[in-house]
């Protein structure tokens, strides 16, 4: 698999995530709070205890969801064979 490739593949895989990652964490708001959306900087009505909960967990869900999807794909592009894609897995993961 050539570097353009698995950039590319590396690019779907973390936008698909992070798609995914909206998602979950916008359900798990709506579950935990009640509230449809999620709180913003502009909204008069969210507390700022409401605002920083929402940033965090968005945030550790981003970061987990990031780290774990280019772990797989590093993993999943080793099985090539490539030895220039492992060594491009390692030192961006």
């Amino acid at each position: 698999m050539n570097d353009v490739t698995q950039r590319l593949l590396r690019t779907g895989v973390s936008i698909g995530a992070g798609f995914i990652g909206t998602k979950v964490v916008e359900a798990i708001w709506k579950a935990a709070t009640g509230d449809d959306e999620a709180p913003t900087t502009d909204d008069d009505q969210a507390t700022l205890l409401k605002v920083v909960a929402f940033a965090t967990i968005s945030a550790g869900v981003s970061a987990l969801l990031e780290v774990g999807s280019q772990r797989l794909v590093a993993k999943a592009v080793s099985k090539t064979g490539n030895k220039k894609t492992n060594q491009l897995g390692r030192s961006e993961v």
